[in-house]
C-alpha cells in the first residue's frame, strides 16, 4: 500500500507540473518607458573605464512583452558596454519583460581618447519592439574639459500643445571660465539674475547640438572684458562640439529654441571682445524694452557661418566695432526696432549652403502679434559708419517699414551692394539722410572671401574711402593696426597695409 501511494503521489506531481501553463510573451509595438532619455557617464581616459550607470526599462502593458532587439547604435565597435538581464552584450534579441514589470540595463564605457576627435563620445541604446523603434542616448566626455550638464527643465507654454521643454543648468554666480582646458555646454547654461560669466582670452567653449547660453535679467556675459586677447593669436572661440575637420565651417551645429547666446530682456552691459562665434543657428540674440540702455558691445570679433542670423536685435541697443559678420543663412544682422551703431564693420555674405533670398542687413519696425495684428517696434536709430555691406545677392540691404512708426537708419561712407532702383525698394539711394558718400556695387576685392579672408586686396575701392570722424572713434582695426595709415581710413574691419 505504501509503495502504491508513492507511485500515486509521483504521478500527481508529474501531472501537476506537466499541466502548468507556460508564460506567453507577445511581441507588440509598445512604447517602452525609460528612467531617463539620456544617460550621462563620467569623463573617461585611455584604458580607464567609467563608473556604472543604470537604465530602468518598464513594460507599461498588461501583457508579457518580448522586445525584439536591444542593441548599441555604434554596433560592435562601440566603446560602451551594457549588461541586459545578466548578459554582457552589445546586441541582444528576444528580451523578455513581464507585464507591468521592469528590467535593468547596466552601462559602462571605456574610450581610447588619445585620438578622439570629439569632446563628447556619444552612442545610443536602440530598442525595437515589433517594428517600433525607441532609443536612449549615451553621452560621456572623451577629453579633459569642464563639462556643464543640464540638471533642470524650463517649460515653455505651447498651448494647446504640451509645453516645450528646454534643459538647462544654472551656472555659478560670477563664474570665470579659464583657458586651461575647453568648456563643454550640454543644454543651456544659464547665467543667473544679477550674476556674471567672464570668459578669459584663449578660452574654447563648445556647445552640443541644441545648446547655448542664457544671460538672465540683470546678468552679464563678459568675454575678454579687459581686451587682453587678440582675435588672431588667442581669441575666445565659441563653436560646436564636433571637432572633425569636416565640421570646421558647418552652420547650425548649436543653438536651440533661444538661439546660441541669448541676452534676455533686462540684461545690459554685456561685452564681447576678440571672439570668434561660429556655426550656430542664431549666434547672438538680444531682447530689451529699454533700447536707450546698451545691451551689448562687441568689438574685434567674427560672427560667421550661422544657419539663420549672425546678430538679432529685438528692440535692443547694440554697439559693434571692427566686427566681421560673414556667411549667415538668412541675415548677418536683423533688427526689429531698437538702437544700433556699427562702425568699421564688414558684412560679407557669400552663403552657398542653400539659396538665400534675404539681404545681409534687414531692418523692420513692426511685427505680427498673436492676434494677427501688427505692433510697432520703432527703429530709433541704426547707424553704419565706414562699413562694407557686400555679398552674392543682388541687394544686401532691405527694410520693411510700417507707416506710423519710425525707421531711422543711415549709411555713411559705405561700400554696398544694393539694388538702386527706387521703384523696387523702400529706400532712395540719392537721399543723403540715408546714404551719405557711399559707393554702390563695386566689388570690395577681398583677399579670398570663399576661404574666410576678408582683408582688402591692393586694388580694393574700400581703401581710403572712410570718413575721419568714425575712423577716430575706432582708431585701430580688427588686427590692432592703426587706421592712421596713408591717408583716410579704409572702410570695413581691416586697414590695408602695403
Amino acid at each position: 500500500m505504501g509503495k502504491n501511494l508513492l507511485f500515486i503521489c509521483l504521478g500527481l506531481l508529474l501531472i501537476t507540473f506537466g499541466c502548468r501553463k507556460e508564460q506567453i510573451f507577445v511581441s507588440n509595438a509598445v512604447n517602452l518607458q525609460f528612467s531617463a532619455d539620456t544617460i550621462f557617464l563620467d569623463t573617461v581616459f585611455a584604458t580607464i573605464g567609467s563608473s556604472t550607470r543604470t537604465l530602468k526599462v518598464k513594460n507599461p502593458t498588461s501583457d508579457n512583452l518580448l522586445i525584439t532587439n536591444v542593441r548599441l547604435g555604434n554596433g560592435p565597435s562601440s566603446f560602451y558596454r551594457m549588461n541586459v538581464n545578466g548578459t554582457s552584450t552589445k546586441n541582444m534579441s528576444d528580451v523578455e519583460i513581464l507585464a507591468n514589470d521592469s528590467i535593468y540595463i547596466f552601462i559602462e564605457v571605456t574610450a581610447d581618447v588619445a585620438g578622439a576627435t570629439s569632446l563628447l563620445y556619444t552612442d545610443s541604446i536602440i530598442f525595437t519592439t515589433a517594428g517600433n523603434v525607441q532609443n536612449v542616448q549615451l553621452v560621456t566626455l572623451a577629453k579633459d574639459a569642464y563639462f556643464y550638464l543640464p540638471n533642470a527643465i524650463l517649460n515653455i507654454p505651447n498651448d494647446p500643445y504640451p509645453p516645450i521643454q528646454v534643459p538647462y543648468r544654472r551656472l555659478d554666480c560670477d563664474d570665470i571660465w579659464s583657458n586651461d582646458k575647453p568648456h563643454v555646454v550640454y543644454g543651456y547654461g544659464l547665467v543667473p539674475e544679477n550674476c556674471s560669466l567672464t570668459i578669459l582670452p584663449g578660452a574654447e567653449v563648445h556647445f552640443h547640438a541644441g545648446s547655448g547660453l542664457l544671460i538672465d535679467e540683470g546678468a552679464q556675459l563678459l568675454i575678454d572684458p579687459n581686451e587682453a586677447g587678440d582675435v588672431e593669436s588667442n581669441p575666445v572661440v565659441l563653436q560646436g562640439d564636433r571637432l572633425e575637420p569636416d565640421y570646421e565651417n558647418i552652420a547650425g551645429q548649436w543653438g536651440g529654441l533661444f538661439g546660441g547666446i541669448y541676452f534676455v530682456r533686462g540684461s545690459f552691459g554685456n561685452v564681447i571682445n576678440n571672439a570668434i562665434i561660429k556655426n550656430s543657428n542664431i549666434a547672438l540674440r538680444a531682447d530689451s524694452t529699454a533700447a536707450s540702455t546698451q545691451n551689448l558691445k562687441i568689438k574685434d570679433s567674427y560672427v560667421m557661418n550661422n544657419s539663420r542670423v549672425g546678430i538679432y536685435g529685438g528692440f535692443a541697443n547694440i554697439q559693434a566695432e571692427n566686427v566681421v559678420l560673414a556667411n549667415n543663412g538668412l541675415y548677418s544682422f536683423f533688427a526689429l526696432g531698437g538702437n544700433y551703431n556699427f562702425l568699421h564693420c564688414t558684412f560679407a555674405n557669400y552663403w552657398n549652403s542653400a539659396s538665400r533670398n534675404t539681404p545681409s542687413i534687414g531692418l523692420t519696425n513692426f511685427f505680427e502679434n498673436a492676434n494677427g495684428d501688427n505692433d510697432i517696434r520703432e527703429i530709433e536709430n541704426a547707424y553704419f559708419g565706414n562699413c562694407i555691406v557686400y555679398g552674392n545677392n543682388r541687394s544686401e540691404f532691405g527694410v520693411a517699414k510700417l507707416e506710423g512708426g519710425d525707421l531711422n537708419y543711415k549709411f555713411a561712407n559705405g561700400l554696398m551692394r544694393l539694388d538702386k532702383d527706387p521703384d523696387d525698394n523702400s529706400y532712395d539711394v540719392q537721399d543723403p539722410n540715408f546714404f551719405l558718400d557711399c559707393i554702390f556695387n563695386s566689388d570690395p576685392n577681398f583677399m579670398d572671401e570663399y576661404n574666410y579672408d576678408y582683408q582688402l586686396d591692393t586694388l580694393s575701392p574700400a581703401m581710403d574711402m572712410g570718413n575721419t570722424a568714425d575712423g577716430a572713434l575706432v582708431p585701430f582695426d580688427i588686427l590692432k593696426l592703426s587706421r592712421d595709415f596713408n591717408g583716410l581710413p579704409d572702410v570695413g574691419a581691416y586697414e590695408r597695409y602695403e
